[in-house]
């Protein structure tokens, strides 16, 4: 018989998740009392070749606030067709295409082996792929060309109706207009100061009203192609000017001193990063991909000053309340 350690083991290796804690805390004191908070590190898209993705949607708990999934530590009644969420211990119907379920006729996410399942959800997606590149041009030269390659190559690996940005930013941000074929055109920002989202879409035209008929009706991402177009364009729409554009990057044009850091404002570009999501997509998933080749050196965000004398922080200085630029990066 395998022990307990073995036991965890063969969990960890079978479902590629592992937690902070093997156990659960039974009141909510114990849970105050938790010095490591309870959480996981999870393999998303681990191999299972013993389990193939289903093809149904899961089911979910109708609690509002919960919206746990189905699984084999729920209670299940098969007279009555109800399961009771093991979190929130809300009683819910089973959709009618479970209505030939038994204690022998399980479906898999009721199956104790299949503690981890992989769904492939039959509805096509809601909105398109979002990837917004922030590129830091202090990078060396080097540096720089090999990222721009491989930034190139990766334009036709996306799929064609994903919608991609350019940020570039160093002492100054820079939001790449895509939608103009044979002419660079960009908004510049300062790199010392801090903008909010509505500032940052007013500055970039976001905040146009919109037409009487949308009014009408919430605002969905697929109904934003005027707004989009001019920062996020679809990779088959842009790709030849995109390729163009990231292969005549410069280094940042701003000359470092020696013992100096070039001046980063890494903070600035993602704030503006986050605003431009916001106001063309809001609600909506995107991914902002930060190529950076050092610290934030001015600016919100900021971690260290320009001279190469002052070293970068340390744990030992966070932890002793010794760090310069600490409280203004946090909330």
């Amino acid at each position: 018989m395998a022990t307990y350690l073995e036991f965890i083991q063969q969990n960890e290796e079978r479902d590629g998740v592992r937690f902070s804690w093997n156990v659960w805390p039974s009141s909510r004191l114990e849970a105050t009392r938790m010095v490591v908070p309870l959480a996981c590190l999870l393999t998303p898209l681990k191999e299972r070749p013993d389990l193939p993705p289903v093809q149904y949607e899961p089911v979910l708990c109708s609690r509002p606030t919960c919206k746990a999934v189905l699984n084999p530590l729920c209670q299940v009644d098969y007279r009555a067709k109800l399961w009771a969420c093991n979190f929130c211990f809300q009683r819910n119907q089973f959709p009618p295409a479970y209505g030939g379920i038994s204690e022998v006729n399980q479906p898999a996410e009721l199956m104790p082996q299949f503690s981890t399942i992989e769904y492939v959800i039959q509805r096509g997606a809601q909105s398109p792929l979002i990837f917004l590149y922030v590129i830091d041009t202090c990078l060396e030269e080097d540096d720089l060309q090999a990222l721009k390659e491989s930034l190139q190559m990766s334009l036709s690996l996306l799929p064609p109706d994903a919608l991609v940005g350019l940020i570039t930013f160093g002492r100054m941000v820079q939001v790449h207009e895509l939608s103009c074929e044979g002419i660079s055109k960009s908004y510049v920002f300062r790199g010392t100061k801090d903008l909010t989202a509505k500032q940052i879409q007013d500055m970039l035209g976001l905040t146009k009203p919109a037409m009487p008929m949308q009014q009408a009706r919430p605002a969905q991402p697929q109904e934003h192609p005027f707004v989009s177009s001019r920062f996020l364009q679809p990779v088959h729409k842009i790709d030849m000017n995109l390729t163009d554009l990231l292969g005549e990057l410069q280094r940042d044009p701003w000359p470092v001193t020696q013992g100096k850091r070039p001046l980063r404002s890494t903070g600035v570009a993602l704030s503006i990063a986050v605003g431009l999501l916001e106001g063309t997509f809001p609600n909506t998933g995107a991914r902002i991909m930060l190529f950076t080749g050092g610290p934030p050196t001015q600016g919100p965000g900021m971690v260290v000053g320009d001279e190469l004398k002052i070293p970068i922080r340390s744990w030992h200085d966070i932890e002793k309340d010794n760090a310069r630029f600490m409280k203004k990066a946090t909330k």
